[in-house]
């Protein structure tokens, strides 16, 4: 507990004794004068009693003034017990006062006596965590110092460690500068090959457009010089190979699979010859139709 907090109390309990003292002074005076008074108004009384009794008057007046002399001793004894019960409730007022006043100090020292062994605990206290923070201050003074130790030697495997990295990371960035060259090349080459190999399947389908439609074409120029016998059946179907010049003349005709009718094979060649030159696709139109054109094999039917 602090000095000043200590006065505080101490001041209290100094003032409720002192208020307790000047109650039980103020009672004690109220006590004596309240005898002192009585003692005068008996005396009054008596004087003005006897001052009566030498006047000469007569009955009437005597039996008046004796019942005026009774309303007001009646009248005084009222008055006398009303002002010794309100005498009465003030001392038990005042001693009720006095009792609460008692009490108050009473409770004071009480009081001061536990914010006393209180303040004796919180000293205790007080002792109890300053002997901690030492231990704790010690405690926290060693650990930076294994800390700081730890750190250093941290620090050092650390840089051994990132030279080391470094190191590693320069020889992997080499074989890796050499493998992305070799990579590089082989996509390079890949690639190539992809278009080469994508432009020769556009040549192929191209060819392969171009061969269609002039293979209709040169089997439309054919029917339309063919003259079939009549009453030939319609299923019959001749394969012929047909040998074309650059220009799509008709060098030679060739039955590969007759259709079983001689005449039938023969309106054939004739067709084919009376057709030449057969539509034929220029070298520049494509160089592979143009080649294989040449030398066709196709199927007809009546």
């Amino acid at each position: 507990m602090s000095n000043r907090r200590k006065a505080g109390l101490k001041n209290r309990t100094v003032a409720y004794i002192a208020a307790g003292i000047v109650h039980l002074v103020i009672i004690g005076a109220m006590v004596f004068n309240y005898t002192e008074n009585r003692e005068t108004v008996d005396a009054f009384d008596a004087e003005k009693v006897d001052t009566i009794n030498a006047s000469v008057i007569n009955e009437s007046d005597i039996k008046d003034q004796q019942e005026k002399l009774k309303q007001q001793d009646r009248e005084r004894e009222r008055q006398k017990r009303e002002k010794e019960k309100r005498e009465r409730e003030r001392l038990d007022k005042l001693k009720q006062e006095a009792e609460k006043e008692k009490l108050e100090i009473e409770k004071l020292k009480d009081q001061q006596k536990k914010e006393k062994e209180k303040a004796a605990e919180l000293e205790r206290e007080r002792e109890a965590i300053a002997l901690k923070k030492k231990k704790e201050e010690k405690e926290a003074a060693d650990r930076k110092k294994k800390a700081d130790a730890e750190r250093k030697k941290k620090a050092e495997a650390d840089k051994k460690r990132k030279a080391k990295a470094a190191e590693e990371k320069r020889i992997r960035d080499a074989e890796d500068a050499k493998r992305r060259a070799r990579l590089e090349a082989e996509l390079a080459n890949e690639e190539a090959e992809r278009q080469r190999q994508a432009a020769d399947q556009v040549a192929k389908e191209r060819s392969a457009t171009v061969m269609s439609l002039y293979s209709s074409r040169i089997e439309q120029a054919i029917k339309d010089r063919w003259r079939v016998a009549p009453g030939t059946e319609a299923w019959r179907v001749v394969k012929v190979n047909i040998k074309l010049s650059p220009s799509g003349d008709v060098q030679s005709v060739r039955v590969i699979n007759s259709s079983g009718l001689p005449d039938f094979d023969r309106s054939v060649e004739t067709a084919i010859l009376q057709a030449s030159p057969l539509p034929f696709p220029s070298q520049e139109e494509d160089a592979t139709a143009h080649q294989q054109l040449q030398n066709l094999n196709i199927n007809l039917k009546k």
